[in-house]
């Protein structure tokens, strides 16, 4: 089987098991054949600075 069918096949098993949003991002970092979930908090970007708390503009007290 080669790539684009095991990417179109992992899309399928993740729609089919409910996920309704996905982003696909690849990275030499993640071993191949392997997938990493992140969880979308309301309507912010995964990763963005107001998912991960760490605002670049907040002033500290």
């Amino acid at each position: 089987m080669n790539s684009v069918e095991n990417v179109i096949k992992m899309l399928d098993t993740m729609t089919e098991a409910g996920v309704s949003r996905i982003k696909v991002e690849t990275s030499e970092d993640v071993e191949e054949g392997t997938t990493k979930k992140a969880y979308h908090h309301g309507r912010c970007d995964v990763g963005s600075p107001f998912a991960t708390g760490c605002l670049y503009d907040l002033e500290e007290e």
